[in-house]
């Protein structure tokens, strides 16, 4: 690399997760100079929407991943580059901090969505628990006061009471509630629902798993409810599903599309080249320059970041350094940065012997989660909308979307697991071609106690096989069922994620960084990123991408610092009257 060619930067940011990709978009657009780092060769780190060849290399590479074949068939690596496949599935609830944030950015402008089709429970012969006996069916869950009313399984009276409680928890009331419930913390939201609103056991398990998406019968009622709250304010938005699916890989998407804007305002990023150990008192190179018009925001260049997370100069806060390997057999370049952000997947790489300092004694411990990605050759079987009384076969919606969401309830084929979500999605999302489906499954391990521990294909082999080989449900004016035609999947992938072990609490807080005992020996102007949604929840599907930008916001005020703020330095702010900017944004839409 030249001698001459800058290497200090305002933040250098290592990981290309959706945390930092965010942060990075939002500081690049506020005028500091910023480098995004990643070792793997594509962006995404753990949100990455992968190319099916891409998915067996990582698979080949992860200890923990388990593909159903050395490599896939050659009649899909033909075709590798037309498959988008997602590590971290998620959904966009459609009205929300995540959404508002697409818009506030532009990102939304360079993104395509599309509603979710369905939401459909898995009910077991034995009832809608949990304690399934291998057989069952899926049934259409109703979110909606039309879906209640059209439903034929339930009764007047159960119609009256669900009505009432998507009413109660649609509405403004439920709000001072929310302070009773949040005082007895104990109430779990199945026995809630049951004795708050005398719901029937099939009735409660509907809303419980389907919509609130709780992990098992004992999750707290508060989360649950306002989940159910926010999927309710989210119908009828964009249409009637409260989800949206991204396409193209979803989250991996999501990323690029935040990527870009980093890189339009002068954001850089270098991608599949060794990371090596920071560098806490690294020679400092020439600064990268302030973005210039049409790139720059403001009419002068934003403050200097602060120095610490305490806003004030510290020794312990001098400039941070990270060693690259931009060439095989030459020597690393040292890029310097006033702050330094990492991904806790990249925190091992940076901190070597304070990864070693907090070695978990017990891994096991660790909360995981199942996953495994499935390539099929047909759709799975799923409940067909319900129609209106008196409704004829030409009143069916024939262009339903082709994503849809079947939910199994805690237990149902394994004790071991909480609510088990398969997210099925087609071409229609452009994340595969066309006559291909992708399904991802994924279910929290609640019981850790085996040894040796289960594999997450282990685990999630009878939940793959239900979908799969269950007929098509037909309405209650059909006779009998078709009997079941097997699907057999073309290739797959199963693997646990678990929670890094070697991350400290999210940085959520100016001062977490520096409070934690985890992280205490960490520099003062070393931020670690982590997920502020758990990720061995049901409900990550719908909460990751809503609870993102406030833990994202955070940490780009604890860079930014209160002279930053002072000054009017904003968090994604318009672009100025008549410029350009990021691909010639102009008003916001939304």
């Amino acid at each position: 690399m030249d001698a001459n060619e800058p290497t200090h930067f305002n933040v250098l940011i290592a990981g290309t997760g959706l945390h930092e990709s965010i942060l990075a978009a939002a500081l690049s657009k506020a005028g500091y100079s910023v480098l995004q780092l990643d070792s793997a060769p594509y962006y995404g780190t753990e949100h990455a929407s992968l190319s099916l060849l891409e998915l067996a290399d990582w698979a080949a590479a992860n200890s923990d991943a388990d593909p159903s074949s050395s490599s896939p068939p050659d009649s899909l690596r033909r075709i590798s580059q037309r498959f988008a496949l997602s590590l971290y599935p998620v959904l966009l609830r459609a009205k929300g901090p995540a959404i508002d944030l697409l818009v506030r950015s532009k990102v939304a402008s360079y993104l395509q969505f599309g509603l979710l089709g369905g939401i459909a429970l898995w009910q077991s012969d034995g009832g809608g628990g949990g304690e399934g006996t291998g057989k069952g069916k899926a049934v259409r869950v109703p979110a909606s006061k039309a879906d209640v009313f059209n439903d034929p399984t339930l009764s007047l009276v159960e119609k009256r009471r669900l009505t009432k409680l998507l009413l109660f928890a649609a509405g403004d009331d439920s709000l001072e509630h929310d302070k009773v419930l949040a005082a007895d913390p104990d109430t779990s939201f199945v026995d809630y629902l049951k004795k708050g609103f005398s719901l029937s056991g099939t009735v409660a398990s509907s809303l419980a798993y389907a919509l609130a998406l709780c992990s098992s019968p004992t999750d707290a009622a508060l989360p649950a409810l306002q989940r159910l709250r926010a999927m309710i304010q989210s119908m009828g938005r964009y249409g009637p599903s409260p989800y949206l699916v991204g396409h193209y890989g979803g989250a991996g998407d999501l990323v690029g599309g935040f990527s870009r804007i980093c890189a339009v305002w002068g954001g850089g990023q270098i991608l599949g080249r060794p990371i090596l150990p920071l560098d806490p008192s690294p020679t400092v190179g020439l600064p990268v320059p302030a973005s210039q018009p049409p790139f720059a925001v403001h009419d002068k260049p934003p403050p200097p970041p602060a120095a610490s997370t305490s806003d004030a100069p510290s020794d312990e806060t001098r400039p941070l350094g990270i060693p690259v390997q931009l060439e095989e057999g030459q020597e690393p370049t040292m890029f310097t940065g006033d702050w330094v952000v990492t991904s806790p997947h990249l925190l091992s790489t940076l901190v070597p012997a304070h990864s070693s300092s907090m070695a978990d004694p017990a891994p096991s411990s660790v909360p995981r989660t199942a996953h495994l990605i499935a390539l099929l050759p047909s759709p799975i079987s799923f409940p067909p909308p319900r129609r209106p009384e008196g409704a004829t076969d030409d009143d069916a919606d024939l262009d339903e979307p082709d994503s849809k969401l079947l939910v199994f309830p805690p237990g149902a084929f394994d004790e071991r697991l909480g609510t088990c979500s398969a997210l099925m999605v087609g071409s229609g999302t452009m994340s595969c071609p066309e006559g291909y489906y992708v399904l991802y499954l994924a279910a929290p391990v609640l019981s850790t106690t085996d040894s040796p521990a289960p594999t997450a294909r282990a685990l999630l082999s009878p939940y793959l096989d239900a979908p799969l080989l269950s007929p098509t449900p037909l309405d209650a004016s059909s006779a009998e069922p078709s009997p079941p035609t097997p699907i057999e999947p073309l290739y797959s992938v199963a693997y646990l994620s678990p929670t890094p072990p070697d991350s400290p609490p999210s940085t959520a807080s100016p001062s977490a960084s520096t409070t934690s005992p985890s992280s205490s020996s960490l520099p003062a102007n070393l931020l670690v990123t982590s997920s502020p949604t758990p990720a061995s929840t049901a409900a990550a599907l719908v909460d990751t991408l809503d609870a993102l930008p406030p833990a994202v916001e955070s940490a780009f005020w604890t860079i930014v610092g209160s002279r930053g703020r002072d000054e009017g330095v904003e968090f994604f702010a318009r672009a100025p009257e008549g410029g350009t900017g990021a691909g010639g944004e102009g008003d916001e839409e939304d």
